[in-house]
């Protein structure tokens, strides 16, 4: 079975993570693109070869030929492409975070819910070897009992003039970029947080939105996994895990491209890094062929949105 899908979106995303990854796939298309300014969607055709380019979502929805579409615009679009396109009758991989508020969210999936299409949700870092390592090691109990847990992801992508950083397109700057990834991991392996603390500040640019933020999140009164989300430190990829007996530190484990290394107890532990965007195209495909879940729903998004929300509603 040949899928054809198409990418809303001309960005980082869609260019370096999901074309490379969707060309490794031998039936999977890539029929249109969907780009706000027809010049820069021609140019992005053009070098990508896709056949088709479009500047209306309406237009590209119409077409028979097409199966799913990958949503990899800013976060205030999301909502009205995802509910055009469950209409539409096509299959969604949504990149993250899935909206800028829960209300949003919630019509999301009224309507994907209603359609009965796939909905892939694009946590893309649960593919990468290093943390899927992990949660293998947390699954399978022998690392003890788990009492903290931390991590720092920062972002190269830190333009204040971006769409990020202006507050129109998303109400969330680091923590869309890089805090959004981090807590859906923690849930993955911790299930939801029963309590949140958190300080965001914009100290270099004054932007609306985050620039720096550290989450604290309480995992039933037994975990406790500390967050910090950044767009103007130097570039910093880490996780770490602590139980009663073990210890297991992550470096370079988030990320389009990785040189994931994990240590667990200072021992290093040999793992083969994959394209973590290639594994979330496989499972969402996967899924598609199938008629059963992806690794990540509308359900991991509208509770990523929800502790985001949480965590900045007031700024302290």
């Amino acid at each position: 079975m040949t899928l054809n899908v198409a990418l809303l979106g001309t960005g980082r995303i869609a260019e370096y993570g999901y074309i490379p990854a969707i060309n490794k796939i031998d039936d999977v298309n890539i029929i249109s693109v969907l780009s706000r300014s027809d010049i820069r969607g021609s140019e992005f055709a053009i070098k990508h070869s896709i056949p088709k380019v479009y500047v209306e979502i309406d237009d590209l929805l119409a077409d028979n030929h097409l199966d799913a579409v990958i949503i990899c615009t800013p976060d205030s679009l999301h909502e009205e492409q995802v509910i055009k396109s469950c209409r539409a009758k096509k299959h969604i991989l949504c990149e993250k975070p899935m909206s800028t508020s829960v209300e949003s969210c919630e019509n999301m999936i009224a309507e994907i819910e209603k359609s009965g299409i796939i909905f892939g949700m694009a946590h893309n870092n649960r593919f990468n070897a290093g943390l899927r390592y992990i949660k293998d090691v947390l699954d399978s109990s022998s690392i003890g009992q788990v009492y903290y847990a931390r991590s720092i992801l920062t972002t190269l992508q830190n333009d204040p003039s971006g769409w990020r950083a202006l507050g129109k397109e998303s109400k969330f700057w680091a923590m869309s970029a890089t805090g959004a990834h981090m807590i859906d991991i923690f849930r993955w392996y911790f299930g939801e947080p029963t309590k949140m603390k958190k300080v965001s500040l914009s100290p270099k640019f004054r932007s609306i939105n985050d620039e720096i933020t550290t989450l604290s999140l309480n995992f039933n009164d037994s975990i406790i996994c500390d967050i910090t989300a950044s767009a103007i430190l130097p570039p910093v990829n880490r996780i770490e895990i602590y139980s009663t007996e073990n210890t297991i530190i992550g470096e370079n484990v988030f990320g389009i491209k990785t040189n994931e290394r994990i240590y667990h107890n200072n021992e290093k532990v040999m793992i083969e890094p994959i394209s973590s965007f290639f594994g979330e195209v496989v499972d969402f495909t996967n899924a598609i062929i199938k008629s059963i879940q992806p690794r990540s729903t509308h359900k991991d998004g509208i509770e990523n949105i929800r502790i985001m929300t949480n965590a900045l509603s007031d700024r302290s």
